[in-house]
């Protein structure tokens, strides 16, 4: 039976859409940029990027390999959740300083810090590799080579797709973020939200390694 590729394609799109659409420190530089009419599509070509290549190493065996080491998907769980407790704090920080709101004099809006930043949120950050290698590449590697590809490309597709939609929302709201205390309630939900995601990767590792 010769296997439907459009189904395929769906299948990886909404895979992708499903897991991409859970905003993470990627989501929430794209939405900084995009309310403060920033540089904004250079930080989603990148993170677009970033998760092209992450998609195509998982698809093309990286994450079976890790699937098949518990304690390298531990790691990464436990280093996820460390990373987003961190990034949330820092988002906390900045809202009880009165530091949400962002300087678009200061040189950390530069072309080449935010392309910085996104690069090393693209690429260095676990929880990325989660959703990306581990949970879109095992699912992709485990199908026939004949079927990767069109898997593959659905998932990028999302990404594609969902970061774009991500920037022109939010660019939409850019009169609502004219207020400082507007960006201190987006740091605060941020917080919050990295807490929360944080708490369900331990809860994963728990699952894994029982207590």
């Amino acid at each position: 039976m010769i296997p439907d590729l459009n189904a395929l394609y769906l299948e990886g799109l909404l895979l992708g859409i499903g897991l991409f659409a859970a905003p993470g420190p990627k989501d929430t530089l794209v939405i900084r940029q995009g309310v403060s009419r920033g540089r904004v599509w250079g930080v989603v070509a990148v993170c677009v990027l970033a998760d092209i290549i992450l998609i195509s190493l998982g698809v093309m065996g990286l994450g079976s390999l890790l699937g098949s080491q518990p304690g390298l998907v531990a790691l990464l769980l436990l280093s996820g959740a460390a990373y987003l407790l961190w990034f949330g704090w820092q988002r906390l920080l900045a809202c009880v300083r009165n530091q949400s709101m962002p300087d678009t004099q200061s040189n950390l809006t530069s072309q080449q810090g935010l392309i910085r930043t996104a690069v090393i949120l693209g690429f260095a950050n676990p929880y990325a590799w989660l959703d990306t290698v581990v949970l879109i590449g095992s699912i992709g590697a485990a199908k026939p080579v004949s079927q990767q590809a069109s898997f593959a490309s659905g998932a990028m597709t999302a990404s594609l797709v969902w970061f774009v939609v991500l920037a022109l929302g939010c660019q939409m709201l850019t009169g609502l973020f004219r207020s400082a205390k507007v960006w201190r309630l987006l740091d605060a939900g941020v917080a919050i939200l990295m807490v929360y995601l944080a708490g369900m990767l331990i809860a994963d590792f728990l699952v894994l390694h029982p207590l």
